[in-house]
């Protein structure tokens, strides 16, 4: 899954700015570390939050990595709409009351 792959290239960055090197070497406490740390980055840099973290911090790498990790989860979002739809499993808003 290409989120999926996304997500590893970001955690992968994320261990390397942590200076513990390439993911494959990590000790399962430091995977968890890594693994915590990407959760954080993806979901506080989501420029879709009401107040998203200000990540103006993070290198030009990093903010592309965001930037298309932000874009296949729409892509996501969309493609999973788009399957709900076609089983007739998506109602109008107004069909809530």
């Amino acid at each position: 899954m290409a989120i999926h792959a996304k997500r590893e290239e970001i955690a992968a960055h994320v261990a390397r700015d942590l200076g513990l090197g390439a993911l494959a070497g990590l000790s399962p406490e430091e995977r968890a570390a890594v693994d915590q740390q990407t959760a954080e980055t993806i979901e506080g840099c989501d420029p879709a939050l009401p107040e998203p973290a200000d990540c103006s911090d993070a290198d030009r790498t990093m903010r592309r990595l965001l930037s298309e990790h932000h874009a296949l989860s729409e892509l996501r979002a969309d493609e999973a709409n788009e399957l709900l739809a076609e089983r007739g499993e998506v109602f109008a808003p107004e069909d809530d009351a």
